[in-house]
């Protein structure tokens, strides 16, 4: 992994104490493109080193002591993944030091992001560190809510699909929203700053999703196409609309769900009603 000079020199002059915002370490280390992101410099700035090592058990681990840290990520893990957790590992040193050890697991990255504690903290760091929202936002103008722009943006930034996807969600152009479900049942959801407040996901996967056949399908299948919008959203109209859905399992009892309001009828009918 290359790092601008700028950075580098940067880096080695200065030390980002706790509670220090990402965007703030993005600006004061004048970056300006996804490729400039370089973790290990970025970690090296606020006390911490990262390590690649074999873990058993876990994805990522930290060990901190005063005001330095190590930082090891699962050698074997892909390089997408190993930076994210190294960046959830990093939050987890901004923001909850005084703890001797804490180690992580895939499924914690994924689980957590619908709940407010530590894992769901650590994991908003990482986001606003690997995936800036001035960045993100310019690069992901008008692009369409699916996996295929997941998959993009994802290479861009250099970021794993989950996180990317909910990026996309959250501060995509279009309307669009994230949700995970496990065993038929939501765990968690975004929404886009597109989708009023008012729009939320059955509590109950449904029979007509894409989720719903993926359910008992492989894990890494993937399905995609219009339903209706009462598949998903517990509005009284829901059944006069439709939405487009592509969702994809991403481990034995976990779904992810893209939606998107191609036709934001349904979303102009309640903001025209709510004038």
């Amino acid at each position: 992994m290359e790092s601008s000079p700028k950075i580098l020199t940067k880096s080695r002059q200065m030390l980002f104490p706790a509670q220090t915002p990402p965007v703030t370490i993005i600006e004061t280390l004048g970056i300006e493109d996804p490729s400039e992101i370089d973790l290990p410099i970025i970690a090296a700035a606020c006390g911490a080193i990262i390590l690649e090592k074999p873990l058993t058990g876990c994805d990522a681990r930290i060990i901190g002591s005063g005001d330095r840290a190590i930082i090891t990520v699962r050698s074997d893990a892909s390089p997408e993944r190993k930076r994210f957790s190294g960046a959830h590992e990093l939050g987890h040193w901004m923001r909850d030091r005084g703890k001797a050890v804490l180690s992580c697991e895939n499924e914690t990255f994924l689980k957590q992001w619908g709940t407010t504690n530590p894992e769901m903290t650590a994991n908003r760091f990482a986001a606003d560190l690997l995936l800036p929202r001035a960045m993100f936002q310019t690069r992901s103008k008008g692009t369409p809510i699916t996996w295929a722009s997941v998959k993009t943006l994802a290479k861009i930034f250099r970021t794993s699909l989950t996180a990317t996807a909910i990026r996309l969600a959250e501060l995509g152009e279009l309307p669009g929203m994230l949700v995970c479900s496990s065993r038929g049942r939501r765990e968690w959801f975004v929404r886009g700053r597109g989708v009023p407040d008012a729009f939320w996901p059955h509590e109950m996967i449904r029979n007509g999703s894409k989720a719903s056949v993926l359910s008992n399908g492989r894990v890494g299948g993937t399905a995609s196409g219009d339903v209706g919008a009462d598949e998903w959203i517990n509005r009284p109209d829901s059944d006069e609309f439709n939405i487009f859905e592509d969702s994809w399992k991403v481990t034995d009892s976990s779904t992810l769900s893209l939606l998107w309001w191609k036709n934001e009828y349904q979303i102009v009918k309640f903001l025209r009603g709510n004038d």
